[in-house]
């Protein structure tokens, strides 16, 4: 079916698979009901705003020829960007509809972060605004306790930021106590070793530190994806798309505000809580 066809079906269930090998899990039928129903009539909303205007980037040909050849030379990627696949899917993991549910498959999702700042939304520059803190925010809230501060912080150079964030967040997503560094994370800069990183963020998260190594991050990925759907379902009603990346919403930069309350109305509704909201516009590299 082509890219930009709204009738196709936009709810996704893939088996357990072997995690591993993400890319592999299949797809697997199921039944509708009530709650998959309004979750595709909500997307359908929602991507009938993002289709009705036109999300591109500002780079020269040969800017473009480049950028393409880094995504197909990339093993997860086997099929160069086209602009005109701008309908999310909403993919459900692990054959539970209470797992997973992120928003994928547009194509401003598969190219290299530091290209996201040249994107542009009916020809006018945007903004990226981050809250890449949410996990660990939401983990507080389940804790019932308070995130002060910010969750990267554990007293090594913040240069390292990143690091610890991918670290934290293998953390979460391991169902056992994860005793060896993932194959994807690259510590090589940090003159220490993964275990003791691990105690580090640890310690640092006491309050949370149960919720470790107990397979919570495919439902904390749900949590997210519903705070994210109701996000865009509200800028829907502004006629204004706000395009959904891992963690952060790519929008006209004068929509700062109103994301932010969004996010926190979000939040609230899911946690019953309020939720420090970080924006941080991100430059090209």
């Amino acid at each position: 079916s082509s890219p930009t066809d709204l009738d196709q079906d936009t709810i996704i269930l893939r088996d357990r698979g072997d995690d591993e090998e993400k890319n592999k899990r299949k797809v697997v039928d199921f039944a509708d009901n009530e709650q998959t129903i309004l979750w595709r009539k909500n997307l359908r909303i929602i991507n009938e705003c993002l289709s009705s205007h036109w999300v591109d980037v500002d780079m020269s040909d040969a800017q473009w020829d480049k950028m393409q050849k880094v995504i197909i030379k990339k093993k997860e990627r086997n099929r160069p960007v086209h602009l005109n696949r701008r309908i999310l899917f909403r993919i459900f993991s692990n054959g539970s509809f209470k797992e997973g549910g992120r928003f994928y498959r547009a194509w401003w999702k598969e190219i290299p972060s530091h290209y996201r700042s040249l994107i542009t939304i009916n020809s006018t520059p945007t903004d990226e605004y981050d809250y890449s803190t949410l996990n660990p925010t939401m983990m507080y809230a389940l804790a019932e306790k308070e995130l002060d501060g910010d969750a990267y912080n554990i007293g090594i150079d913040e240069g390292y930021r990143y690091i610890i964030k991918q670290c934290f967040n293998a953390m979460v997503q391991a169902d056992g106590q994860l005793l060896q560094k993932p194959r994807k994370i690259n510590m090589d800069v940090l003159e220490m070793s993964w275990r003791d990183l691990r105690e580090k963020i640890l310690c640092a998260h006491k309050p949370i530190a149960h919720l470790f190594f107990t397979g919570i991050g495919n439902d904390l990925q749900f949590k997210d994806s519903c705070i994210a759907e109701s996000v865009m379902l509200q800028f829907q009603k502004m006629d204004a798309p706000a395009l959904p990346v891992h963690d952060s919403f790519i929008m006209h930069h004068r929509y700062g505000g109103e994301l932010e309350e969004a996010m926190r109305k979000g939040f609230h509704e899911r946690f019953g809580s309020d939720i420090p909201v970080k924006e941080e516009i991100l430059q090209a590299l």
